[in-house]
C-alpha cells in the first residue's frame, strides 16, 4: 500500500514545501526502525486518553475552495482517563472569522462555533457502558479508542481509524525526537477498530470522494518528555492532471501542536461551559461515538 513516486515521503516534495517546511532531520545511521507505525499511532491515543497532563497552543493552515483558512487556539487535558480538557479557537478566513470552543468536565462534552447550536455528547453514558472494561484493556484494546471523544485524542483516534499507516522514520525536530509517519486512506479496518458510527464513518472515506484528503504525514514525539505527542499532521490530496490521471500529491492542511508543557494549572471554571444566552436549541451526538454491543 504504499504511496511510492506520489510526493508525500518522509521528506517533503517541492510542490509541498511551498505550504509547509520539511519538518524531520532523518537519523543517518538508522533512518527507518520497524517499530509496527499503526501501533505508534493507537498508542499515541493511548498516551492522550490515559497520560499527564498537558497544555499546548494550536495552529493549522488550510486550503479549501481556493481560499486560505488560517486557526489558531489553545488546548489544555488533565489526561489520566478523566476525559477532562479545553480547546478554544478562532478560524478566519478573508473577512471571516469564527470563535469555537469544545470543553469536556469528564460528564458532558460541548462544542460550539459562533453562534451555531451547542452540540453535546453524555460522556458519562459511553463510559459507563465501557466499565466492565475498563481493567481490562489488554483484552480489550478498543475501550481506548472508544475513550477517545473531543480535543486531539479524537483527532488521534480518527488518523488512526481512516488511515493505514506504512511507513515510519525516526528523526529529529529542533533537537527533539521524533516520529515521522506516513499512512493512506484504508481499505480495511484495523486489528484494533473502533466499533462507534463515528469509527464506521472514517472508515467509509473512500478515495474517489473529490477533495477529501487522501494520505497524511503525522509527526508524533518519541522522547521521554513527549512521548506520542502529535507535533504535526499534514494532509494531502491527490493532484490530477487535465485527464484525470493522478500526477501526486499535495497538501491541503498542516495542524501544528506548538510549545508542548505538562506544567499545567486548572481552574474548575476551565471545564465548565454555558450555551450562549441567545441560543434555543442544542444537538445531541451522544450515538455517533456510542460502542456497538
Amino acid at each position: 500500500m504504499s504511496c511510492g513516486g506520489m510526493g508525500i515521503g518522509l521528506v517533503l516534495s517541492q510542490d509541498a514545501s511551498a505550504v509547509v517546511a520539511p519538518l524531520v532531520a532523518s537519523n543517518s545511521k538508522s533512518p527507518r526502525v520497524t517499530t509496527d507505525p499503526n501501533v505508534l499511532v493507537y498508542n499515541a491515543v493511548q498516551q492522550a486518553v490515559f497520560g499527564p497532563p498537558i497544555a499546548a497552543k494550536v495552529y493549522q493552515q488550510s486550503l479549501a475552495y481556493g481560499q486560505q483558512v488560517i486557526l489558531s487556539g489553545e488546548y489544555k487535558s488533565v489526561g489520566s482517563g478523566t476525559g477532562q480538557f479545553r480547546y478554544t479557537a478562532r478560524l478566519s478566513s478573508g473577512e471571516t472569522t469564527l470563535d469555537s470552543v469544545q470543553v469536556s468536565d469528564g460528564r458532558l462534552m460541548y462544542t460550539q462555533v459562533d453562534k451555531q447550536p451547542p452540540r453535546i455528547v453524555n460522556v458519562e453514558k459511553i463510559r459507563e457502558k465501557l466499565t466492565p472494561k475498563l481493567h481490562q484493556l489488554q483484552q480489550n484494546p478498543e475501550v481506548v479508542l472508544h475513550l477517545a471523544v473531543g480535543g486531539h485524542a479524537e483527532l488521534l483516534r480518527n488518523l488512526y481509524q481512516r488511515y493505514h499507516w506504512y511507513e515510519v522514520a525516526e528523526g529529529t525536530i529542533s533537537g527533539v525526537d521524533v516520529w515521522q509517519l506516513v499512512g493512506q486512506l484504508r481499505t480495511e479496518p484495523p486489528r484494533i477498530a473502533g466499533t462507534a458510527r463515528l469509527d464506521r464513518e472514517n472508515l467509509a472515506v473512500q478515495p474517489q470522494n473529490e477533495g477529501l484528503p487522501t494520505a497524511v504525514r503525522l509527526t508524533l514525539g518519541r522522547s521521554a518528555s513527549f512521548p506520542y505527542f502529535p507535533y504535526s499532521v499534514v494532509y494531502f490530496r491527490v493532484k490530477k492532471d487535465k485527464e484525470g490521471k493522478a500526477q501526486g500529491h499535495v497538501p491541503v492542511s498542516v495542524i501544528k501542536y506548538n510549545d508542548p508543557t505538562s506544567n499545567v494549572t486548572f481552574q474548575e471554571s476551565d471545564f465548565l461551559y454555558r450555551p450562549d444566552a441567545s441560543t434555543d436549541k442544542t444537538i445531541w451526538e451522544t450515538d455517533l461515538y456510542d460502542p456497538a454491543p
